[in-house]
């Protein structure tokens, strides 16, 4: 049995296997993407589930993308948004004294954010024409992964760390949590935004949706998983929050929500019940306040650090 990313037990169950060329195929026929080879020669794609935590995540960590895709997916005006939710959410959970570091700071929408309230942050970003990029905006950036960034500056450095969008990428997210916690200070705060797994399952049971499968995403996480992260990594779950509608993602969620309903009448007949014409006056009602009610794409949590801890598992 394979063992979990997340706690390193055996207590796992295989969920189902995708294939890697025909997933490929979808990428270029439907957004004109490249996979890359290393992607296509790779045998099969599972999907494997963590009994003690929820979590669901992908093997070989090999399927997870490289640079290349996300230079391709940066010509996309929807994929890096310079105003999101999370951010305005985690500037209201900051103070001004506050020292913050970004994971992942992509064009460096978050750290303007700070700026404009007088938040000191900096970041780290791996891909060099990033990290220039938001250099050039007046940030520290650091290009180095999590553990040389503790040895270098010191562990227990931040009082804040944040990562946007990001986790669930990762194809190693222990490591990457622990990363995180050792340039945190204890008692800081670490803040993550993700997909909330628990609303893409009601829109896409099946997990159809190429942005929710490798080699996008690596793992698929909603509360519970980050509730069960407190009996595994040092870590107190502080809060939640959870975005609502937006409403750019009105349509997606109304006509996945409606087509997963009538699914039980086959593949074609909820195609031709449910599209962008039969589902406008839903939209509309929706769009006019109601979408604020109902939780939409991101979830964020902050959790606490706890203390110490050892060295990564094995």
């Amino acid at each position: 049995m394979l063992k979990s990313s997340i706690t390193n037990t055996d207590n796992t169950v295989f969920l189902g296997a995708i294939n890697p060329m025909e997933i490929s195929e979808k990428w270029h026929d439907g957004m004109g993407i490249d996979v890359g080879d290393r992607f296509r020669s790779l045998t099969t794609i599972e999907c494997w589930q963590c009994n003690d935590t929820g979590f669901r995540w992908y093997e070989p960590p090999e399927a997870a993308g490289g640079g290349e895709l996300y230079s391709q997916l940066e010509k996309f005006d929807w994929y890096y948004m310079p105003e999101k939710w999370e951010f305005s959410a985690v500037c209201n959970l900051l103070a001004k004294d506050d020292r913050v570091l970004e994971v992942g700071v992509g064009f460096g929408f978050f750290l303007e954010a700070c700026r404009l309230k007088n938040i000191t942050v900096s970041g780290v970003e791996l891909s060099s024409s990033a990290a220039e990029r938001a250099r050039e905006k007046g940030f520290e950036i650091f290009e180095e992964n999590l553990d040389e960034l503790a040895e270098r500056i010191g562990s227990n450095h931040f009082d804040v760390i944040c990562s946007f969008q990001v986790l669930e990428h990762v194809s190693q997210p222990r490591e990457f949590l622990e990363g995180m916690l050792r340039n945190l200070k204890v008692g800081g705060r670490l803040i993550l935004s993700v997909p909330n797994a628990a609303v893409m399952r009601r829109i896409d049971p099946d997990n159809q949706n190429l942005l929710n499968q490798p080699p996008h995403h690596m793992g698929q996480w909603d509360e519970n998983v980050f509730r069960s992260l407190q009996t595994v990594i040092p870590v107190r779950l502080k809060s939640i929050h959870r975005e609502p509608l937006a409403s750019y993602h009105v349509a997606w969620i109304v006509n996945g929500y409606l087509r997963n309903f009538f699914s039980p009448l086959g593949e074609t007949l909820p195609r031709l019940l449910v599209n962008r014409y039969s589902t406008l006056p839903l939209q509309w009602i929706l769009k006019a306040g109601l979408r604020k009610l109902l939780p939409g794409h991101t979830l964020l949590v902050e959790l606490e650090k706890l203390g110490q801890f050892e060295s990564p598992t094995n």
